[in-house]
Parts: structure tokens; sequence; C-alpha cells
């Protein structure tokens, strides 16, 4: 650590509400980008994506797969403005 600056990870942690807890989240503003690939599978394709990304990062306990993936979701589409996904699987705005 050099000066106010933190060591590795600790510099790139979000937060993020996820089943009503406040959860730090590494590397979320890189996954939140990295996801927008899979944009064209629609919402299940992007959740999928964003919960898989988590996980290389993070411990994501099984029984709160779906939690975390709603949570993602969320900040995913809050992030590109609200609406929904578009794509084959997604609903449009």
């Amino acid at each position: 650590m050099s000066g106010n600056q933190p060591c590795c990870a600790a510099a790139q942690l979000r937060y993020l509400v996820v089943g009503g807890q406040r959860i730090a989240i590494a590397q979320l503003d890189e996954i939140l980008k990295t996801a927008e690939a899979a944009s064209s599978g629609g919402e299940n394709a992007v959740r999928s994506e964003l919960l898989r990304l988590v996980k290389i990062y993070n411990y994501v306990p099984a029984p709160a797969e779906k939690v975390y993936g709603d949570a993602l979701l969320a900040e995913y589409l809050a992030r590109k403005g609200g609406g929904r996904v578009t794509g084959s699987g997604g609903m449009g705005k």
C-alpha cells in the first residue's frame, strides 16, 4: 500500500444491496462492463453471465444465487438507464 491508496482488489470493491444486505462485491464495475457482451441473449443470459463473473472474484452461497442474480441484474439495468435487456430473451424497454 502506498500513501492513502488501498492495495490489490480493495480498490475495486463496490457495494450492492443483495437480499436486503449491503454486500461488498470485488470487481463489480468491470463485471458490469464485461457482461454487456451477453446482452443480445436477453435478461436470463445477462443474469447468468453477471453471476458467473461475480463468482470468479467473490463467494456466493448457492442458496443466495437467485437474489445475487436479481440484484446484479437490477444494478446492470440501473447503470444502463433502466428498462429491460433487449435481445432474444428480453422484453425490451
